[in-house]
């Protein structure tokens, strides 16, 4: 075969160095662009504590952060068209016309958008299972600011400065529910999360509780990551409902598809009808015999900061301790243990 000649090298060079300039690699096209955002209310000042979120033409988010005390949030995307979308609670989507990213100044967004009104909506007895949809408006419109607060959330819980210090606890408790001991523990939050669930995917699979009578048990309860995600939306069917008890609140009930068999959870998600603020999360263990039969569940608290981050709060798992008869192979409860926590310092708000 023939040598390639100098002449030959230099064509080859320069000709790779035109198809290079014509064609990026992908590295070079897919380089991020920044765009400051600044979201404000119709008079004219800041609007802390919505959801922006930069969405292409098929309506997907590229990029979502939750606004500063100074309604300001920068997002990243490649160079495109975008919509910004602002969700605040309690007020529908908004969204801008298409702008173009990036771009040389602030974009400034002054958000108009109807509120959502609960207290007259009327609650259906009909659940809906999966993914929830908008074929039943009322229970669309709960999970919609019910998501809103989780999301929110679950930023704020990557930027945990706006957390501070929390405190753990482990309590044991005897058959009548008294303490016999108890243990706590100051944490500087740092960055970990001071409540946290393991992998949604996992929990749909395995179950939240796992173990039997003698080796012991592992409970596990849902965060926003959990209760956002598609394996608890496909394993699970969703109603509106009201309680007696919970004047002036609205609650999204969850339970386990029918015939699903896996150690799983049920509850319901509780909102503020006036505010569409999310107050609480219930729940209890469902499918896990012989835990289920002895008052073992959990709960979560939101809280809604000055800067307009959301964080958990508090948060609470029961659980039986059982002792198995080897003679006649009965289970009972001869006491409980909690394990929980509460955030009790905030720290400086983000910007």
């Amino acid at each position: 075969m023939p040598g390639i000649t100098d002449a030959q090298r230099t064509a080859v060079a320069t000709a790779a160095a035109i198809l290079l300039a014509a064609y990026p690699s992908d590295s070079v096209a897919q380089q991020q662009a920044e765009l400051v955002v600044r979201v404000e209310v119709e008079t004219g000042g800041p609007l802390p504590g919505a959801l922006v979120a930069l969405v292409n033409p098929a309506d997907s988010i590229v990029d979502e952060s939750l606004s500063g005390p100074g309604g300001r949030v920068t997002l990243q995307a490649v160079a495109g068209q975008y919509r910004v979308r602002v969700r605040r609670i309690g007020y529908r989507p908004y969204y801008t016309e298409l702008i173009a990213v990036p771009r040389d100044d602030d974009l400034i967004v002054s958000v108009e958008s109807p509120r959502v009104v609960f207290q007259s909506m009327v609650v259906s007895a009909r659940s809906q299972c999966g993914r929830i949809g908008d074929g039943e408006a009322t229970l669309a419109s709960a999970w919609e600011e019910i998501s809103k607060a989780l999301r929110a959330s679950e930023l704020t819980a990557e930027d945990v400065s706006a957390i501070g210090q929390s405190i753990k606890y482990r309590r044991e408790l005897g058959r009548n529910r008294a303490i016999v001991s108890s243990d706590s523990t100051f944490l500087r939050t740092g960055r970990n999360r001071p409540f946290a669930a393991i992998d949604p995917a996992s929990l749909a699979r395995d179950g939240f509780v796992r173990g039997n009578v003698l080796a012991g048990w592992d409970y596990y309860g849902p965060d926003e990551r959990v209760l956002l995600s598609s394996s608890f939306a496909e394993t699970h069917c969703f109603t509106v409902v009201r309680e007696r008890g919970r004047k002036g609140q609205l609650g999204v009930a969850f339970e386990p598809v029918p015939r699903r068999r896996t150690a799983d959870i049920k509850g319901a998600l509780w909102i503020d009808e006036e505010t569409s603020e999310l107050r609480e999360i219930t729940f209890e263990y469902v499918n896990a015999d012989p835990v289920d039969r002895f008052d073992a569940g959990g709960f979560t608290r939101f809280r809604r900061m000055p800067s307009g981050a959301w964080i958990v709060s508090e948060w609470r798992l029961r659980m039986p301790r059982l002792r198995m008869d080897r003679t006649s192979s009965r289970t009972d409860v001869i006491g409980y243990i909690e394990s929980g926590g509460r955030v009790v310092e905030a720290g400086p708000p983000g910007t």
